[in-house]
């Protein structure tokens, strides 16, 4: 997907600038997270060095630089020197859901442009055995599935391939810390309902 690679001509062709971090738009902040992330999850050096011969970048930004807004290569820059010097993933500005459930009318804000990925902020969690529980999948389609913690730590990576909407997954919080779920998959996606369930096992092992 050219979300990860035009990170390489933004770095290049972008001025210093300064963005107010309460300025940058959800729909930046989600494509960063399912498309750009996962290439410099590894770089907190507080360091952006990138190279690019400038035939490569005039050919990358000519093929697809129409398709982002200045704002939004903008925001990407941000969201990147955020996670570099940060260690961390950009704060989402929605509201966490204090009930554990999503519904459609939230994971519609949590969902990539393109509908073929999200990223839930699943919120802080203590340590113990947790449940979450999918709708909207199907389609005989293959689904990547992540659950990172707020390290850049892989407590699920896995591909599963659904021909029925519904999927449970269960996975063990070993430190305590806001987690993330990650899903993507080449075809869209339209999840109906997100539910998180915690084990009775976690009141041991708090």
């Amino acid at each position: 997907m050219f979300y990860r690679t035009i990170l390489v001509v933004i770095i290049i062709t972008l001025p210093p600038f300064a963005l107010a971090t309460d300025s940058i738009q959800i729909e930046s902040v989600i494509i960063f997270n399912t498309s750009c992330a996962q290439c410099h999850e590894g770089e907190c050096s507080g360091r952006m060095a990138f190279h690019l011969p400038k035939s490569a970048t005039d050919q990358h930004i000519r093929r697809h630089g129409s398709e982002l807004s200045k704002k939004m290569i903008q925001e990407l820059f941000e969201l990147l020197r955020y996670m570099k010097e940060e260690c961390s993933f950009y704060p989402l500005s929605v509201a966490l859901s204090q009930d554990r459930i999503w519904g459609s009318d939230k994971l519609s804000k949590l969902r990539s442009p393109s509908n073929n990925a999200y990223f839930v902020p699943l919120g802080y969690l203590e340590l113990g055995l947790y449940q979450l529980l999918l709708e909207g999948l199907g389609d005989n389609a293959n689904y990547c599935i992540e659950i990172i913690n707020g390290e850049f730590e892989y407590f699920v990576e896995k591909t599963v391939n659904r021909e029925s909407e519904k999927l449970s997954l269960q996975f063990q919080a070993d430190e305590r810390s806001n987690y993330y779920l990650r899903i993507k998959s080449k075809k869209p996606i339209s999840l109906k309902r997100i539910e998180m369930l915690t084990s009775k096992k976690n009141g041991a092992n708090n």
